[in-house]
């Protein structure tokens, strides 16, 4: 089954469809707001990565995943429910943000061409559903993910698995050295709690902290439960 990009990339060989879907191309801390798709579009990752984040009840934005190539946002535009606010039976929605990680380029589809795209091509058809169903899958297993462990136990399976959730075949470095304002965003906590949590763990021994890196340190650390990735 091809991707939703190597499909979107076949349909614009197709001038009528390819002068419809715009690029943009966005440098890292680049913003994009949910409430603000007035365009009624669907947006996909070419390449780059940017993270999804929302806030919480407390007004803290929380990073929800990371966005990769051919992942997409922007679908609640394919709801009746985006109508605008106010709408009799409109049904209440969380609105979020995505945030360009690295420089990234981002298609954006107009719905009346995704409805073309739908009719005209079953294996855009196809990939699109695969995608917002991986996408829906993805998040909750991140929001039960987040709930379930505590900042100490994510930290330390950032560490183990990096960012995609899978501890390679090699031994893992154990290493992090992006800025802690990052890092807390990475692992969905505010830097505070972040802090709070390495100075404790540094404490028991569990991770080294120099130069501006963290590391894992001796067998401390097997106190802490892990994700099923590093289990």
């Amino acid at each position: 089954m091809p991707t939703l990009m190597e499909v979107l990339l076949a349909a614009l060989k197709d001038p009528q469809i390819a002068h419809r879907v715009s690029s943009e191309r966005w440098a890292p801390g680049t913003h994009w707001q949910s409430c603000h798709n007035g365009k009624q579009s669907i947006f996909v990752v070419r390449h780059g990565r940017l993270e999804l984040a929302v806030m919480d009840a407390e007004g803290r934005e929380r990073s929800l995943r990371v966005l990769a190539e051919s992942e997409l946002f922007g679908t609640e535009a394919l709801s009746a429910l985006s109508a605008p606010s106010g709408t009799a039976g409109e049904a209440p929605r969380q609105d979020y943000g995505i945030r360009a990680v690295t420089y990234s380029e981002v298609l954006q589809i107009p719905l009346d061409v995704v409805d073309q795209l739908i009719i005209r091509l079953p294996l855009f058809r196809k990939a699109l559903t695969n995608s917002i169903a991986n996408h829906i899958w993805a998040l909750e297993r991140e929001r039960e993910h987040g709930r379930s462990m505590p900042t100490n136990n994510r930290l330390l399976c950032y560490l183990r698995c990096g960012e995609n959730g899978h501890q390679p075949q090699q031994k893992p470095l154990g290493k992090a050295t992006l800025p802690m304002q990052l890092l807390a965003r990475r692992i969905g906590c505010s830097a505070g709690h972040l802090s709070r949590s390495v100075s404790t763990m540094v404490r028991e021994g569990v991770l080294l902290r120099q130069d501006g890196r963290l590391q894992l340190k001796g067998d401390g650390e097997m106190r802490y439960a892990f994700c099923e990735g590093c289990a």
